[in-house]
Protein backbone atom coordinates (compact mmCIF):
# COMPACT_ATOMS: atom_id res chain seq x y z
CA UNK A 1 0.00 0.00 0.00
CA UNK A 2 1.62 3.80 -1.16
CA UNK A 3 1.48 5.86 1.68
CA UNK A 4 0.63 9.33 1.17
CA UNK A 5 2.29 12.57 3.16
CA UNK A 6 0.21 14.70 4.21
CA UNK A 7 2.04 18.58 4.82
CA UNK A 8 1.44 20.00 8.01
CA UNK A 9 0.17 23.74 7.35
CA UNK A 10 1.56 26.07 9.86
CA UNK A 11 -0.52 29.11 11.21
CA UNK A 12 1.22 32.85 10.86
CA UNK A 13 1.74 33.66 14.46
CA UNK A 14 4.72 35.76 14.01
CA UNK A 15 2.29 38.87 11.91
CA UNK A 16 5.69 39.30 9.38
CA UNK A 17 4.42 39.72 6.12
CA UNK A 18 6.01 36.59 5.18
CA UNK A 19 3.85 34.60 7.01
CA UNK A 20 1.17 36.39 6.21
CA UNK A 21 1.50 36.13 1.97
CA UNK A 22 2.34 32.19 2.67
CA UNK A 23 -1.08 31.71 3.52
CA UNK A 24 -2.15 32.77 0.21
CA UNK A 25 -1.63 29.19 -1.16
CA UNK A 26 -4.97 27.94 -3.35
CA UNK A 27 -4.68 24.86 -1.53
CA UNK A 28 -5.51 25.91 1.77
CA UNK A 29 -9.03 28.27 1.62
CA UNK A 30 -10.51 29.77 4.93
CA UNK A 31 -14.41 30.88 5.64
CA UNK A 32 -13.60 34.95 5.74
CA UNK A 33 -15.36 36.79 7.72
CA UNK A 34 -16.49 39.55 6.39
CA UNK A 35 -19.96 38.93 7.45
CA UNK A 36 -19.38 39.31 10.65
CA UNK A 37 -20.62 42.29 12.90
CA UNK A 38 -17.69 42.00 15.41
CA UNK A 39 -14.29 40.85 14.03
CA UNK A 40 -13.67 40.55 18.11
CA UNK A 41 -16.42 37.52 18.45
CA UNK A 42 -15.29 36.05 15.62
CA UNK A 43 -11.89 35.67 16.39
CA UNK A 44 -12.69 34.66 20.11
CA UNK A 45 -15.38 32.41 18.91
CA UNK A 46 -15.31 28.45 20.02
CA UNK A 47 -15.69 25.94 17.55
CA UNK A 48 -14.44 23.72 14.96
CA UNK A 49 -12.06 26.31 13.55
CA UNK A 50 -8.86 26.73 15.43
CA UNK A 51 -7.57 30.28 16.56
CA UNK A 52 -4.89 30.33 14.18
CA UNK A 53 -7.13 29.69 11.07
CA UNK A 54 -9.57 32.33 12.09
CA UNK A 55 -7.01 34.80 12.40
CA UNK A 56 -5.05 33.88 9.38
CA UNK A 57 -8.36 34.49 7.59
CA UNK A 58 -8.56 38.14 9.11
CA UNK A 59 -4.40 38.76 8.30
CA UNK A 60 -5.19 37.99 4.73
CA UNK A 61 -8.21 40.29 4.29
CA UNK A 62 -6.28 43.30 6.01
CA UNK A 63 -2.89 42.55 3.73
CA UNK A 64 -4.77 42.42 0.65
CA UNK A 65 -5.28 45.72 -1.19
CA UNK A 66 -8.82 44.74 -2.99
CA UNK A 67 -10.32 44.47 0.36
CA UNK A 68 -13.02 47.29 0.60
CA UNK A 69 -12.92 50.08 2.84
CA UNK A 70 -15.74 50.19 4.23
CA UNK A 71 -15.15 46.45 6.40
CA UNK A 72 -11.46 47.93 7.17
CA UNK A 73 -13.19 50.98 8.84
CA UNK A 74 -15.48 48.90 10.71
CA UNK A 75 -12.61 46.85 12.26
CA UNK A 76 -10.34 49.86 12.90
CA UNK A 77 -13.47 51.18 14.54
CA UNK A 78 -14.55 47.98 16.77
CA UNK A 79 -10.36 47.42 17.67
CA UNK A 80 -9.73 51.51 18.54
CA UNK A 81 -12.98 50.93 21.22
CA UNK A 82 -11.45 47.87 22.49
CA UNK A 83 -7.33 48.80 22.87
CA UNK A 84 -6.58 46.30 25.41
CA UNK A 85 -7.51 43.21 23.11
CA UNK A 86 -4.20 43.73 20.96
CA UNK A 87 -2.46 41.64 24.04
CA UNK A 88 0.37 39.36 23.55
CA UNK A 89 -1.53 36.92 21.93
CA UNK A 90 -2.86 39.24 18.95
CA UNK A 91 0.46 41.11 18.61
CA UNK A 92 0.74 39.64 15.04
CA UNK A 93 -2.93 41.23 14.23
CA UNK A 94 -1.03 44.38 15.27
CA UNK A 95 1.68 44.17 13.10
CA UNK A 96 -0.43 43.41 10.30
CA UNK A 97 -2.43 46.87 10.70
CA UNK A 98 1.11 48.44 10.71
CA UNK A 99 2.60 46.83 7.80
CA UNK A 100 -0.88 47.47 5.99
CA UNK A 101 -0.72 50.24 2.91
CA UNK A 102 -3.13 52.31 4.78
CA UNK A 103 -1.78 55.63 3.10
CA UNK A 104 -2.96 54.66 -0.05
CA UNK A 105 -7.19 54.29 0.50
CA UNK A 106 -9.99 56.57 1.87
CA UNK A 107 -9.57 59.47 3.08
CA UNK A 108 -12.50 57.76 6.37
CA UNK A 109 -10.45 54.78 6.89
CA UNK A 110 -7.04 57.10 7.05
CA UNK A 111 -8.04 58.93 9.66
CA UNK A 112 -9.71 55.76 11.46
CA UNK A 113 -6.58 54.08 11.27
CA UNK A 114 -4.23 57.12 12.89
CA UNK A 115 -6.97 57.09 15.81
CA UNK A 116 -6.39 53.40 15.71
CA UNK A 117 -2.56 53.72 15.96
CA UNK A 118 -2.45 56.60 18.56
CA UNK A 119 -4.70 54.64 20.74
CA UNK A 120 -2.41 51.68 20.25
CA UNK A 121 0.70 53.48 21.38
CA UNK A 122 -1.33 55.44 24.49
CA UNK A 123 -2.37 51.96 25.57
CA UNK A 124 1.05 49.43 24.88
CA UNK A 125 3.59 51.82 24.82
CA UNK A 126 5.46 48.92 23.89
CA UNK A 127 4.05 49.28 20.08
CA UNK A 128 5.97 52.87 19.88
CA UNK A 129 8.86 52.32 18.33
CA UNK A 130 7.71 49.48 15.84
CA UNK A 131 4.59 52.48 14.84
CA UNK A 132 7.79 54.66 14.21
CA UNK A 133 9.93 52.31 12.63
CA UNK A 134 6.61 51.64 10.08
CA UNK A 135 6.23 55.18 9.61
CA UNK A 136 9.73 56.13 8.68
CA UNK A 137 9.80 52.73 6.11
CA UNK A 138 7.13 55.14 4.36
CA UNK A 139 9.89 58.21 3.68
CA UNK A 140 11.58 55.45 1.40
CA UNK A 141 8.93 54.54 -0.59
CA UNK A 142 9.88 56.29 -3.78
CA UNK A 143 10.26 56.09 -7.48
CA UNK A 144 14.43 55.10 -7.70
CA UNK A 145 14.95 56.79 -10.98
CA UNK A 146 12.92 60.19 -9.99
CA UNK A 147 14.04 63.09 -8.03
CA UNK A 148 11.11 64.93 -8.26
CA UNK A 149 8.15 62.73 -6.16
CA UNK A 150 5.04 62.18 -7.93
CA UNK A 151 2.12 63.63 -6.36
CA UNK A 152 1.01 60.51 -4.96
CA UNK A 153 4.18 59.95 -2.94
CA UNK A 154 3.98 63.46 -1.47
CA UNK A 155 -0.04 62.53 -0.17
CA UNK A 156 1.53 59.57 1.16
CA UNK A 157 4.28 61.13 2.95
CA UNK A 158 1.59 64.08 3.99
CA UNK A 159 0.00 61.03 6.03
CA UNK A 160 2.65 59.65 7.67
CA UNK A 161 4.22 63.22 8.65
CA UNK A 162 0.08 63.87 9.77
CA UNK A 163 0.31 60.63 12.05
CA UNK A 164 3.71 61.47 13.50
CA UNK A 165 2.69 64.66 14.44
CA UNK A 166 0.16 63.63 16.04
CA UNK A 167 2.05 60.88 18.00
CA UNK A 168 4.75 63.42 18.94
CA UNK A 169 2.04 65.52 20.42
CA UNK A 170 0.44 62.71 22.24
CA UNK A 171 3.57 61.71 23.72
CA UNK A 172 6.01 64.52 23.78
CA UNK A 173 8.60 61.95 25.15
CA UNK A 174 8.73 59.81 21.91
CA UNK A 175 9.68 63.12 19.82
CA UNK A 176 13.70 61.70 21.16
CA UNK A 177 12.89 58.55 20.10
CA UNK A 178 11.12 59.26 16.65
CA UNK A 179 14.52 61.33 15.91
CA UNK A 180 16.70 59.36 17.05
CA UNK A 181 15.05 56.57 14.59
CA UNK A 182 15.52 58.99 11.70
CA UNK A 183 19.19 58.98 12.28
CA UNK A 184 19.28 54.93 12.46
CA UNK A 185 17.23 54.36 9.66
CA UNK A 186 19.09 56.74 7.09
CA UNK A 187 19.87 55.11 3.77
CA UNK A 188 23.51 53.90 2.65
CA UNK A 189 24.99 56.68 1.13
CA UNK A 190 25.47 54.57 -1.86
CA UNK A 191 21.90 54.02 -2.42
CA UNK A 192 20.37 55.54 -5.26
CA UNK A 193 20.17 58.87 -5.20
CA UNK A 194 16.64 60.16 -5.39
CA UNK A 195 16.12 57.55 -2.23
CA UNK A 196 18.67 59.92 -0.12
CA UNK A 197 17.05 62.75 -2.03
CA UNK A 198 13.65 62.20 -0.60
CA UNK A 199 14.91 60.82 3.18
CA UNK A 200 16.49 63.98 3.15
CA UNK A 201 13.00 65.99 2.30
CA UNK A 202 11.37 64.23 4.89
CA UNK A 203 13.91 64.76 7.74
CA UNK A 204 13.54 68.51 6.53
CA UNK A 205 9.98 68.28 6.74
CA UNK A 206 9.90 66.72 10.44
CA UNK A 207 11.69 69.97 11.37
CA UNK A 208 8.89 71.98 10.56
CA UNK A 209 6.64 70.77 13.51
CA UNK A 210 9.79 69.45 15.43
CA UNK A 211 11.44 72.23 15.59
CA UNK A 212 13.65 71.39 18.68
CA UNK A 213 14.89 68.23 17.33
CA UNK A 214 16.12 70.46 14.04
CA UNK A 215 19.97 70.67 14.96
CA UNK A 216 19.86 67.22 15.35
CA UNK A 217 18.09 66.31 12.24
CA UNK A 218 20.48 68.70 10.84
CA UNK A 219 23.73 67.47 12.12
CA UNK A 220 22.22 63.69 10.84
CA UNK A 221 22.15 65.21 7.09
CA UNK A 222 24.95 66.99 7.05
CA UNK A 223 27.34 64.26 8.54
CA UNK A 224 25.97 61.95 5.63
CA UNK A 225 26.31 64.27 3.07
CA UNK A 226 30.03 65.59 4.21
CA UNK A 227 30.46 61.43 3.83
CA UNK A 228 29.57 61.44 0.23
CA UNK A 229 31.48 64.89 -0.20
CA UNK A 230 35.17 62.93 0.87
CA UNK A 231 34.29 60.29 -1.29
CA UNK A 232 34.21 62.75 -4.51
CA UNK A 233 37.50 63.80 -4.43
CA UNK A 234 37.61 67.04 -6.96
CA UNK A 235 40.67 65.14 -9.11
CA UNK A 236 37.43 62.19 -9.55
CA UNK A 237 34.77 64.42 -10.19
CA UNK A 238 36.92 66.06 -12.98
CA UNK A 239 38.28 62.19 -14.01
CA UNK A 240 34.82 61.80 -14.84
CA UNK A 241 33.88 64.54 -16.65
CA UNK A 242 36.40 64.68 -18.72
CA UNK A 243 35.76 60.70 -19.66
CA UNK A 244 32.40 61.56 -20.69
CA UNK A 245 33.28 64.28 -22.83
CA UNK A 246 35.81 62.37 -24.73
CA UNK A 247 33.26 59.62 -25.13
CA UNK A 248 30.67 62.26 -26.64
CA UNK A 249 33.39 63.61 -28.62
CA UNK A 250 34.56 60.32 -30.06
CA UNK A 251 31.03 58.93 -30.50
CA UNK A 252 31.70 55.73 -29.44
CA UNK A 253 28.72 55.41 -27.55
CA UNK A 254 25.29 57.07 -28.87
CA UNK A 255 22.81 56.02 -26.19
CA UNK A 256 25.39 57.62 -23.74
CA UNK A 257 25.62 61.26 -25.85
CA UNK A 258 22.17 61.34 -26.05
CA UNK A 259 21.43 60.85 -22.42
CA UNK A 260 24.25 63.50 -21.76
CA UNK A 261 22.28 65.54 -24.11
CA UNK A 262 18.98 65.31 -21.87
CA UNK A 263 20.81 65.61 -18.74
CA UNK A 264 23.45 68.02 -19.24
CA UNK A 265 23.40 69.08 -15.42
CA UNK A 266 24.07 65.66 -14.66
CA UNK A 267 27.23 65.13 -12.68
CA UNK A 268 29.24 62.18 -14.09
CA UNK A 269 30.26 60.69 -11.29
CA UNK A 270 27.13 59.21 -9.92
CA UNK A 271 28.19 60.17 -5.88
CA UNK A 272 29.23 63.30 -7.13
CA UNK A 273 25.33 63.64 -8.74
CA UNK A 274 24.31 62.34 -5.13
CA UNK A 275 26.02 64.84 -3.38
CA UNK A 276 24.80 67.74 -5.95
CA UNK A 277 20.98 67.17 -5.69
CA UNK A 278 21.52 67.08 -1.59
CA UNK A 279 23.25 70.64 -1.33
CA UNK A 280 20.76 71.93 -4.20
CA UNK A 281 17.90 70.32 -1.33
CA UNK A 282 19.88 72.20 1.88
CA UNK A 283 20.35 75.52 -0.46
CA UNK A 284 16.49 75.14 -1.24
CA UNK A 285 15.58 74.78 2.64
CA UNK A 286 18.07 77.83 3.89
CA UNK A 287 16.37 80.01 1.34
CA UNK A 288 12.83 79.17 2.35
CA UNK A 289 13.59 78.99 6.10
CA UNK A 290 15.69 82.47 5.90
CA UNK A 291 13.21 84.36 3.61
CA UNK A 292 9.47 85.09 4.54
CA UNK A 293 6.98 83.45 2.13
CA UNK A 294 6.31 85.13 -1.61
CA UNK A 295 8.80 87.93 -0.20
CA UNK A 296 12.47 87.88 -0.88
CA UNK A 297 12.78 89.89 2.68
CA UNK A 298 15.06 88.43 5.30
CA UNK A 299 13.88 86.58 8.41
CA UNK A 300 16.70 88.13 10.28
CA UNK A 301 15.49 86.25 13.61
CA UNK A 302 14.78 82.74 11.68
CA UNK A 303 17.67 83.39 10.11
CA UNK A 304 20.17 84.10 13.05
CA UNK A 305 19.04 80.99 14.75
CA UNK A 306 19.67 78.61 11.65
CA UNK A 307 23.54 80.58 11.49
CA UNK A 308 24.23 79.27 15.35
CA UNK A 309 22.95 75.53 14.95
CA UNK A 310 25.23 75.46 11.31
CA UNK A 311 28.03 76.84 13.23
CA UNK A 312 27.45 74.63 15.61
CA UNK A 313 27.35 71.44 13.56
CA UNK A 314 30.61 73.48 11.51
CA UNK A 315 32.40 73.28 15.06
CA UNK A 316 31.82 69.78 15.43
CA UNK A 317 31.89 68.24 11.61
CA UNK A 318 32.77 69.71 9.27
CA UNK A 319 36.15 71.79 10.76
CA UNK A 320 37.55 68.49 11.99
CA UNK A 321 37.31 66.90 8.44
CA UNK A 322 39.55 66.47 5.65
CA UNK A 323 38.99 66.32 2.34
CA UNK A 324 35.31 68.09 2.20
CA UNK A 325 35.19 70.24 -1.13
CA UNK A 326 31.89 71.48 -0.88
CA UNK A 327 29.91 70.60 1.86
CA UNK A 328 30.97 73.71 3.60
CA UNK A 329 29.56 76.23 1.02
CA UNK A 330 26.10 75.67 3.01
CA UNK A 331 27.48 77.90 5.67
CA UNK A 332 28.97 80.37 2.89
CA UNK A 333 25.91 80.69 1.34
CA UNK A 334 24.41 81.61 4.61
CA UNK A 335 26.79 84.01 5.47
CA UNK A 336 26.12 85.87 2.42
CA UNK A 337 23.23 86.76 3.55
CA UNK A 338 24.45 90.00 5.79
CA UNK A 339 27.05 91.37 6.74
CA UNK A 340 26.68 90.38 10.39
CA UNK A 341 27.02 86.67 9.76
CA UNK A 342 30.14 86.61 8.00
CA UNK A 343 32.03 89.62 10.31
CA UNK A 344 31.03 86.54 13.17
CA UNK A 345 32.22 83.54 10.76
CA UNK A 346 35.66 85.11 10.69
CA UNK A 347 35.68 86.49 14.32
CA UNK A 348 34.30 82.61 15.53
CA UNK A 349 37.61 81.46 12.72
CA UNK A 350 40.15 84.15 14.43
CA UNK A 351 39.43 83.19 18.14
CA UNK A 352 39.74 79.72 17.02
CA UNK A 353 43.69 80.35 15.44
CA UNK A 354 44.50 82.45 18.55
CA UNK A 355 43.14 80.13 21.43
CA UNK A 356 46.34 78.10 22.58
CA UNK A 357 44.32 75.33 24.12
CA UNK A 358 42.77 74.40 20.82
CA UNK A 359 44.70 71.97 18.97
CA UNK A 360 47.11 72.65 16.68
CA UNK A 361 45.66 71.28 13.44
CA UNK A 362 42.85 72.94 14.20
CA UNK A 363 44.06 76.74 14.40
CA UNK A 364 45.69 75.84 11.55
CA UNK A 365 42.49 74.58 9.54
CA UNK A 366 40.55 77.90 11.16
CA UNK A 367 43.57 80.17 9.35
CA UNK A 368 42.67 78.32 6.05
CA UNK A 369 39.10 78.88 6.28
CA UNK A 370 39.99 82.43 7.14
CA UNK A 371 42.36 83.31 3.81
CA UNK A 372 40.03 81.46 1.71
CA UNK A 373 36.41 82.96 2.78
CA UNK A 374 37.92 86.64 2.73
CA UNK A 375 39.80 86.09 -0.58
CA UNK A 376 36.78 84.37 -2.39
CA UNK A 377 33.37 85.53 -0.92
CA UNK A 378 32.42 88.60 -2.93
CA UNK A 379 30.46 89.94 -0.31
CA UNK A 380 33.01 90.83 2.08
CA UNK A 381 33.32 94.64 2.20
CA UNK A 382 36.84 95.63 1.61
CA UNK A 383 36.90 97.36 5.03
CA UNK A 384 35.94 93.90 6.94
CA UNK A 385 39.42 92.78 4.92
CA UNK A 386 41.19 95.55 5.96
CA UNK A 387 39.98 94.81 9.81
CA UNK A 388 40.53 91.15 9.68
CA UNK A 389 44.42 92.22 7.92
CA UNK A 390 44.85 94.34 11.01
CA UNK A 391 44.07 91.09 12.66
CA UNK A 392 46.22 89.12 11.56
CA UNK A 393 48.84 91.41 10.73
CA UNK A 394 49.52 92.01 14.35
CA UNK A 395 49.19 88.95 15.42
CA UNK A 396 51.91 87.72 13.01
CA UNK A 397 54.19 90.92 14.57
CA UNK A 398 53.33 90.03 17.74
CA UNK A 399 54.26 86.59 17.53
CA UNK A 400 57.79 87.37 15.63
CA UNK A 401 58.50 89.79 19.03
CA UNK A 402 57.57 86.77 21.44
CA UNK A 403 58.91 83.73 19.45
CA UNK A 404 62.80 83.49 19.52
CA UNK A 405 63.67 79.83 18.99
CA UNK A 406 65.32 78.63 15.68
CA UNK A 407 63.05 75.43 16.26
CA UNK A 408 61.35 76.09 13.08
CA UNK A 409 59.12 72.70 12.98
CA UNK A 410 56.82 73.89 16.19
CA UNK A 411 55.11 77.47 14.22
CA UNK A 412 52.81 75.52 12.09
CA UNK A 413 50.16 78.07 13.08
CA UNK A 414 52.24 81.07 12.71
CA UNK A 415 52.92 80.15 9.34
CA UNK A 416 49.25 79.33 8.42
CA UNK A 417 48.31 82.51 9.71
CA UNK A 418 51.01 84.40 7.57
CA UNK A 419 49.67 82.55 4.22
CA UNK A 420 46.17 83.27 4.77
CA UNK A 421 47.89 87.12 4.63
CA UNK A 422 49.30 86.34 1.71
CA UNK A 423 46.70 84.48 -0.02
CA UNK A 424 44.09 87.50 1.04
CA UNK A 425 46.72 89.71 -0.59
CA UNK A 426 46.78 88.18 -3.59
CA UNK A 427 43.09 87.87 -4.25
CA UNK A 428 42.08 91.47 -3.03
CA UNK A 429 45.02 94.00 -3.73
CA UNK A 430 43.27 95.78 -6.77
CA UNK A 431 40.35 96.66 -4.15
CA UNK A 432 43.44 97.16 -1.47
CA UNK A 433 45.23 99.93 -3.46
CA UNK A 434 42.20 101.83 -4.75
CA UNK A 435 41.36 102.96 -1.59
CA UNK A 436 41.84 106.43 -0.21
CA UNK A 437 46.03 105.69 0.79
CA UNK A 438 45.44 102.02 0.04
CA UNK A 439 49.52 101.78 -0.91
CA UNK A 440 50.54 103.45 2.19
CA UNK A 441 48.28 101.24 4.19
CA UNK A 442 49.66 97.58 2.61
CA UNK A 443 52.78 98.93 3.32
CA UNK A 444 52.34 99.78 7.13
CA UNK A 445 51.32 96.12 7.62
CA UNK A 446 55.57 95.55 7.46
CA UNK A 447 55.54 92.28 5.03
CA UNK A 448 58.59 92.60 5.31
CA UNK A 449 59.66 92.17 8.59
CA UNK A 450 57.45 89.60 8.36
CA UNK A 451 58.95 87.04 5.28
CA UNK A 452 62.41 88.19 6.95
CA UNK A 453 61.94 87.04 10.32
CA UNK A 454 63.78 84.02 11.81
CA UNK A 455 60.64 81.88 11.65
CA UNK A 456 60.68 82.34 7.51
CA UNK A 457 57.01 81.83 6.45
CA UNK A 458 57.46 81.66 3.04
CA UNK A 459 59.46 78.59 3.43
CA UNK A 460 56.30 76.62 4.93
CA UNK A 461 53.80 78.35 2.77
CA UNK A 462 52.21 76.86 -0.54
CA UNK A 463 54.67 77.28 -3.04
CA UNK A 464 52.53 78.69 -5.73
CA UNK A 465 50.56 81.47 -2.93
CA UNK A 466 54.18 82.52 -2.36
CA UNK A 467 55.29 83.15 -6.17
CA UNK A 468 51.89 85.06 -6.50
CA UNK A 469 52.79 87.09 -3.50
CA UNK A 470 56.20 87.95 -4.17
CA UNK A 471 55.39 89.55 -8.00
CA UNK A 472 52.52 91.39 -7.18
CA UNK A 473 54.10 92.86 -3.88
CA UNK A 474 57.53 93.74 -5.97
CA UNK A 475 54.82 94.94 -9.25
CA UNK A 476 52.86 97.24 -6.35
CA UNK A 477 56.25 98.03 -4.39
CA UNK A 478 55.09 97.03 -1.11
CA UNK A 479 57.84 94.57 -0.24
CA UNK A 480 60.88 92.55 -2.53
CA UNK A 481 60.81 89.15 -1.19
CA UNK A 482 62.76 87.23 -4.50
CA UNK A 483 65.98 87.26 -2.20
CA UNK A 484 64.33 85.14 0.67
CA UNK A 485 62.35 82.78 -2.04
CA UNK A 486 66.08 82.34 -3.30
CA UNK A 487 67.88 81.75 -0.23
CA UNK A 488 65.17 79.22 0.55
CA UNK A 489 65.44 77.08 -3.23
CA UNK A 490 68.98 77.15 -1.95
CA UNK A 491 68.81 75.66 1.20
CA UNK A 492 66.20 73.09 -0.32
CA UNK A 493 68.44 72.24 -2.58
CA UNK A 494 70.96 71.05 -0.05
CA UNK A 495 68.76 69.49 2.03
CA UNK A 496 68.24 67.26 -0.41
CA UNK A 497 71.34 65.72 -0.22
CA UNK A 498 70.75 64.98 3.43
CA UNK A 499 69.04 62.11 5.00
CA UNK A 500 66.32 63.36 6.36
CA UNK A 501 65.41 66.28 3.59
CA UNK A 502 62.10 65.04 3.56
CA UNK A 503 61.42 66.24 7.51
CA UNK A 504 63.35 69.38 6.57
CA UNK A 505 61.18 70.45 3.64
CA UNK A 506 57.89 69.07 4.94
CA UNK A 507 57.63 71.47 8.04
CA UNK A 508 55.21 71.74 11.08
CA UNK A 509 52.43 72.46 8.22
CA UNK A 510 49.58 69.95 7.38
CA UNK A 511 48.74 69.68 3.89
CA UNK A 512 47.53 73.28 2.41
CA UNK A 513 43.70 73.57 2.75
CA UNK A 514 42.06 75.85 0.29
CA UNK A 515 38.01 74.95 2.00
CA UNK A 516 36.49 77.44 -0.84
CA UNK A 517 37.92 76.32 -4.08
CA UNK A 518 36.16 76.19 -7.17
CA UNK A 519 32.70 74.93 -7.09
CA UNK A 520 32.03 71.49 -9.77
CA UNK A 521 28.88 70.44 -9.10
CA UNK A 522 26.41 72.04 -11.53
CA UNK A 523 23.00 71.80 -10.68
CA UNK A 524 23.75 73.43 -7.22
CA UNK A 525 26.22 75.08 -8.51
CA UNK A 526 23.87 78.42 -9.02
CA UNK A 527 23.30 79.37 -5.35
CA UNK A 528 26.89 80.77 -5.21
CA UNK A 529 28.29 81.51 -8.32
CA UNK A 530 27.27 85.34 -7.86
CA UNK A 531 28.70 85.50 -4.47
CA UNK A 532 32.30 83.49 -5.45
CA UNK A 533 35.15 85.36 -6.71
CA UNK A 534 37.28 83.78 -9.49
CA UNK A 535 41.24 85.00 -9.38
CA UNK A 536 41.64 86.96 -12.48
CA UNK A 537 44.57 88.98 -11.78
CA UNK A 538 47.31 89.49 -14.56
CA UNK A 539 50.85 90.72 -13.58
CA UNK A 540 53.28 90.91 -16.24
CA UNK A 541 56.56 90.68 -14.39
CA UNK A 542 58.90 90.78 -17.15
CA UNK A 543 62.01 90.46 -14.57
CA UNK A 544 60.90 87.46 -12.50
CA UNK A 545 63.13 84.95 -14.51
CA UNK A 546 65.76 86.99 -13.02
CA UNK A 547 65.05 86.66 -9.84
CA UNK A 548 64.32 83.15 -9.72
CA UNK A 549 66.49 80.73 -11.71
CA UNK A 550 64.77 78.08 -12.72
CA UNK A 551 60.73 79.77 -12.84
CA UNK A 552 58.84 81.83 -14.65
CA UNK A 553 55.15 83.05 -13.40
CA UNK A 554 52.09 83.41 -15.46
CA UNK A 555 49.62 84.81 -13.37
CA UNK A 556 46.26 84.56 -15.52
CA UNK A 557 44.19 82.24 -13.46
CA UNK A 558 40.25 82.38 -13.83
CA UNK A 559 40.34 77.84 -12.34
CA UNK A 560 42.31 76.52 -9.92
CA UNK A 561 44.44 72.95 -10.88
CA UNK A 562 44.07 70.22 -7.92
CA UNK A 563 46.49 67.67 -8.91
CA UNK A 564 49.11 68.28 -6.69
CA UNK A 565 47.59 70.96 -4.04
CA UNK A 566 44.66 73.06 -4.84
CA UNK A 567 46.70 76.51 -5.25
CA UNK A 568 47.72 78.44 -7.94
CA UNK A 569 47.53 76.92 -11.34
CA UNK A 570 50.52 74.30 -12.06
CA UNK A 571 50.54 75.09 -15.50
CA UNK A 572 51.14 78.38 -15.23
CA UNK A 573 54.63 77.63 -14.40
CA UNK A 574 57.02 77.17 -16.92
CA UNK A 575 60.29 75.12 -16.23
CA UNK A 576 63.30 76.77 -18.32
CA UNK A 577 66.68 74.34 -18.67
Amino acid sequence: MTMVLVPILKTAMSGSLKDVSSTSSPRVKFDLPIDKESIIQYLQEEGDTSYGARLNSVLKILMDKDTEDSILIRWTTELKDNILFFDKINESLAFTFLKMEWYNRDEIFIRSYQELILNLVTAHPSYLKHVLYFIISIFVKVSADKEIPTPEERKIWQHAHELTKRITELIPLSQHTFCVSLVEKFPYIRNAACVILHYVENLLTVCTYLPSKRPLLLECIIEKILEIDVNCSKTTIEMYEMQREEEESLGQNMEIESSAEKKTDQMAFPLAHTLDILLNCLFTYIKETCFYNGSGELDWEATKKLYKEFLTIFDKIMLPTQGSCHVQYLLFYICGLKQDLCIGFVDYLWKKVQNPNVAPVFRQISAFYIGSFLSRAKYISISTVTECLDLMCNWIHRYIDAHTSHDLMVHGTFHSVCQAVFYVFAFRNKELLEMNDGHKYLQGLNFDRMVTCRLNPLRFCDRNIVQNFASLARNHQIAYVYPIIERNNRNLLYAGFCSNAEEVSAGAMIPTFFPFDPYLLKKSKHWIESQYRIYNHVSKDEDTVDHIEDEEMCVDDDMFSYSMSPGFKKSCIKVYR
